[in-house]
Order: structure tokens, then sequence, then C-alpha cells
């Protein structure tokens, strides 16, 4: 990633950090973990769609699985990083050679046609940051985007909700912190299939990989 990209990630991440949820850019390894089920279950045709992209650290590692005939929409809600990754479409020469099979998309993902687009969803939200509602709202809406058989793949930084409900100053944070942490247990006991630990990561993350039942 170029400097340039690294710098406005960290401009946003000290003016928002409940948006960014981390506060630099995911690591090469964390991005290679969240693609390997791509990787793995590629077939020629695939239609791919990252939510919460930010500056393009993992955007960059999935458009190296891109071949002709697939397809990748990029969701990111903040102005200034969506504009980081068209501009890297223009002028990173790995992103430019894939460049009319992606499109970036300036809107929440709950505002996407509730019907199977995808193969494999790679979600970057920061679910720590969520109410536990939305979390939920969120995790059905990738249900409903999949396509059968599709695989979603996610990540949480390790130990960050422990430390965030010790860090918050009201019992309703503390409370609603659990609850989120609840909910994302709950899809990963039901639907994963497969975990990696990144410890070469700031801060280290466990990435899952859930496969909805068909039906």
């Amino acid at each position: 990633m170029k400097l340039s990209s690294k710098r406005v990630f960290i401009e946003s991440a000290a003016r928002d950090f409940k948006r960014t949820g981390a506060l630099v850019p995911s690591s090469k390894a964390l991005a290679q973990a969240m693609t390997s089920e791509l990787a793995r279950h590629y077939a020629r045709g695939a239609s791919v769609l990252e939510v919460g992209a930010g500056t393009g650290s993992i955007t960059e590692e999935i458009v190296r699985h891109l071949a002709g005939g697939d397809r990748l929409d990029v969701c990111e809600i903040d102005r200034k990083f969506a504009g980081v990754i068209r501009n890297r479409l223009k002028q990173d020469p790995c992103f430019r050679a894939v460049r009319a099979q992606v499109r970036v998309i300036n809107r929440p993902v709950e505002a996407f046609a509730r019907r199977p687009h995808y193969d494999f969803i790679l979600s970057c939200l920061p679910f720590t940051n969520f109410e536990p509602h939305a979390v939920r709202d969120i995790f059905e809406l990738y249900r409903k985007l999949l396509r059968p058989g599709g695989i979603c793949s996610f990540y949480e930084y390790i130990l960050v909700r422990k430390a965030a409900r010790l860090m918050s100053g009201r019992s309703a944070g503390r409370r609603r912190v659990g609850e989120v942490g609840r909910v994302v247990r709950e899809y990963i006991d039901k639907y994963a299939y497969r975990h990696h630990v990144v410890l070469l990561n700031f801060p280290p993350a466990m990435v899952h990989h859930i496969r909805f039942p068909e039906g």
C-alpha cells in the first residue's frame, strides 16, 4: 500500500475510530488469511463482495486472485476511503490490471438488494463498535446475498472485545460489547468451518470462514 493510503487511514482512525475500528491498515498476513478460502475454492466467473474495504489493504490481495470473468464489488461507506481505492484502480499496477472487473460502491451494504449475488463475501466491518441487533442484521444480510454454497470470511481482533468491556466506563457500554460478542459467537458456533490465528497484525486477529446451510 502506498504511503499516502496509509496516511489517509491513520488520519481517519484518529478522527473517527468507531468507524474504522483499527489504528492501522490490515497486514499482508491478515489479507492472505482473509482470502485463503477464495484461493482454495476458486471457480472461474466468481462474484466477490468486500465490505468495509478501508484503503484497500485486503482488496489488494483479493484482486491478485481475480481472473477473466470474475467480478469484485468493493463496498466502502467512507467517501475518502472509496476515493483512495478508485485512485488505486487507476494508478496501482496490481489494481489497474483488473480495473474493468471492479466496482467501488460508496453506500452501506444494508442498501444492497437482498438477493443472492455473490460466491464470496469478505467482511472487514468492526463489529465491536456496532449495536448487537445491527451485527445480527448484517450476518442475515450476508446470508441473503450469498449464492448457495457461498462463503463469508470475517475477522475479529483477539482480546479487543474483552479490553473494550474493561475500558467502558458505563455498564450499558459493557453490556453492549458483551452482547455483540454473543451474537458473533452464535454465528461462529453454528456456521464456521475454518479459522486462522493471525499474529502478524496489529492487533492480532482471528479469521473465521462460515458457510450458511442451503435452503
